[in-house]
């Protein structure tokens, strides 16, 4: 009698579970999006780095989308996205959560905060430390604001 040989079971046939979890694992609370200070895009980028590590396919990147959220985006994300029937799409969440967070009011201010930002403003705030670790500090704020700029700029 020959061996049975079970078939051959796909991801979608078993759910994501595992490439769930272990994205979930390898997430930090700094590389998530809260809608506060920091740039959707960016996050974005870093949410498919992860999803890539973490053997996250495609069809399961909009179910693995709430663990790149924390505080604000993830009460909205609850609140106004998961129920709707309409929104079925990782670009469709992603386009509604950016809208919400990221108008126009949202560039201004990094814009204003771009062009306001100096090296003097920053050795001000921190006067016990060097000339050196004031620059770090300086130039860690323009990429960070960097992230929000608008591209055409």
């Amino acid at each position: 009698m020959s061996p049975i040989i079970p078939p051959k079971v796909t991801p979608a046939a078993q759910g994501y579970g595992r490439e769930l979890s272990n994205l979930a694992k390898m997430y930090m609370e700094e590389s998530k999006y809260s809608g506060e200070n920091n740039n959707f895009d960016f996050k974005l980028t870093v949410f498919h780095n992860i999803c890539s590590r973490a053997d996250v396919s495609e069809e399961a990147k909009a179910r693995a989308f709430p663990t790149m959220l924390y505080g604000l985006a993830l009460n909205y994300y609850y609140s106004n996205i998961v129920n709707s029937t309409q929104i079925t799409t990782l670009n469709n969440i992603c386009h509604l959560i950016q809208a919400y967070f990221e108008g126009a009011e949202y560039k201004r201010g990094i814009l204003a905060r771009w062009n306001g930002i100096t090296l003097k403003m920053v050795m001000d705030k921190n006067e016990g430390k060097s000339m050196e670790e004031c620059l770090q500090l300086f130039i860690k704020d323009l990429r960070h604001l960097q992230h929000g700029l608008d591209m055409e700029l």
